[in-house]
């Protein structure tokens, strides 16, 4: 099984007063931009215990994860949300004291199975952005393209969001087809009835 592509970056930001995602716009799952790459490290807290000279007990639990993805762009508006700023008609303006919303995420992974492709759903239930890097050079000799990096602390869930249980913070799922791939990606970022 190979990973032969990444697209469709979602995500909604959580209501806390409802415990749920928040109300969609038109019936539509807000579009974070064009995905180039995405990476997931976890973060575990490991503790061993020795008695009579041997390991007796040893544990490595979840403590969070690093969500580090590259996109061609991000516009001002999903900027300005993402990050809990403040935008006007035509300026985005970042303050001190602003603090990132926290936040559902998904994207979907094109596999190849045997010569078949498959589509996986890879979602976040609950992630906090912690910086958007832009990449911009002069034009040279030749034309180079710049992008987008956003790196993002993922957490468990401290309350039911959505349905989903308190301590839950990852869900996958693989589908035949992208459509199908994509109904149940929008459903998780979807506020729950």
């Amino acid at each position: 099984m190979a990973n032969i592509g990444l697209r469709n970056a979602r995500y909604n930001l959580i209501d806390s007063a409802t415990k749920k995602y928040k109300a969609l716009t038109d019936n539509k799952v807000p579009v974070l931009g064009r995905m180039i790459d995405a990476k997931l490290s976890e973060d575990r807290g490991e503790a061993s215990l020795h008695a009579d000279d041997m390991l007796a007990e040893y544990d490595s639990t979840f403590t969070g994860a690093k969500l580090s993805i590259t996109l061609d762009d991000v516009d001002d508006e999903t900027y300005s949300k993402i990050k809990g700023c403040t935008i006007t008609e035509k300026e985005i303006t970042e303050n001190q004291d602003n603090s990132a919303p926290e936040m559902g995420y998904g994207h979907i992974v094109t596999k190849m199975v045997k010569g078949v492709k498959q589509y996986k759903v890879e979602f976040l239930a609950r992630i906090k952005i912690n910086s958007i890097t832009a990449d911009a050079k002069t034009k040279g000799e030749s034309i180079e393209f710049n992008t987008v990096s956003i790196e993002a602390k993922v957490m468990p869930l401290i309350e039911e969001i959505n349905g989903m249980k308190i301590g839950d913070w990852k869900k996958s799922q693989t589908f035949a087809t992208l459509q199908e791939a994509q109904t149940y990606l929008d459903e998780l970022l979807t506020p729950a009835a």
